[in-house]
Parts: C-alpha cells; sequence; structure tokens
C-alpha cells in the first residue's frame, strides 16, 4: 500500500492490538484473528479467536479479496520463549497466505510482517501497547528492526 495507507493500516493494528493484549497477558495465551476491509472499505478485525500459550490457529476464510492482514497476540512472557520477535513459522503462514501479518508482543512492541518484502520490522518499540507487568527484559539491545526468515533463523540459533 501507498504510505498514507499503510501508516493508517499500522494505527489501526496497534490500536486493536493494544484493546487485546491485557486479556491476552491475563489468560496466557495468544489471540488471532484477520483485518479486513468491510463493504464501505472501513478497516475491521475479526473477534480474536483464542490459541494456546504458543500458538493460535486462524481457519482461512473461503472470502479472501477484503482480507488486509492477519493478526495475533504473544501473550504473556515467557522466559523460554523468544517472543519479543515474530518466529519464522508467523512470517511463513502469513507468506502461504499472501497477506501481511501482525504481531504484538509481551514487552509490548508490535511487528508488521511485509509479503511483498518478505520481512518483518517493528512499527513500534517496547511499551509502545500495553506490557505483561512479568515482562523480563533480555538482551534489548540485540532486538533488531528488522528481520527475514534467515535472520530469525539464525537469532535462533537454529
Amino acid at each position: 500500500p501507498p504510505p498514507a495507507e499503510q501508516a493508517s493500516i499500522d494505527d489501526f493494528a496497534r490500536s486493536f492490538l493494544n484493546s487485546i493484549q491485557t486479556q491476552s497477558i491475563r489468560e496466557r495465551r495468544e489471540f488471532c484473528g484477520f483485518f479486513f476491509r468491510d463493504s464501505a472499505g472501513q478497516l475491521q478485525a475479526t473477534a480474536p479467536r483464542r490459541g494456546t500459550f504458543a500458538s493460535c490457529n486462524m481457519p482461512v476464510p473461503q472470502r479472501r479479496d477484503n482480507i488486509v492482514a492477519s493478526y495475533h497476540t504473544h501473550g504473556a512472557y515467557g522466559p523460554q520463549y523468544d517472543n519479543e520477535v515474530p518466529s519464522t513459522t508467523d512470517l511463513l503462514s502469513d507468506f502461504q497466505l499472501g497477506v501481511d501479518g501482525y504481531v504484538s508482543t509481551p514487552g509490548g512492541r508490535v511487528w508488521r510482517v511485509s509479503n511483498a518484502n518478505r520481512d518483518t520490522s517493528q512499527v513500534c518499540g517496547l511499551g509502545c501497547v500495553i506490557r505483561d507487568p512479568g515482562f523480563v527484559p533480555r538482551n534489548e539491545n540485540q532486538v533488531r528492526q528488522r528481520y527475514t526468515v534467515a535472520t530469525l533463523t539464525q537469532r535462533s540459533g537454529v
């Protein structure tokens, strides 16, 4: 999308993810769904679907022409997970669907997965949406602004 439209979608995503972040953290589970344009061209979100602590499976809508992006939260902080960045699975799922995606983290970051650029980048950093009170910052200086599947794989040491 053109820069002004992308900024509008980013703002909508940040605001929506912020609105479900507290419940996602409290329930210690991911929430997921899709952003779409309604018949009047307005951005809307599907009702959040509850996932597990570390995953959320969304049924793919039959009609995809109005889908703008997927979304999901990373829920509560878990020291065993590198959940301040999207996972390679997050990126590959969006690429397979042919859509962009948005991810919120326990530290309050929002990421955009770009299908066109085949990467993910931070829309906004730590604390830009509600943060898990139990979040423990670690290696924050090592969280980049942008990742590809390859650089996420390197980050995880796989």
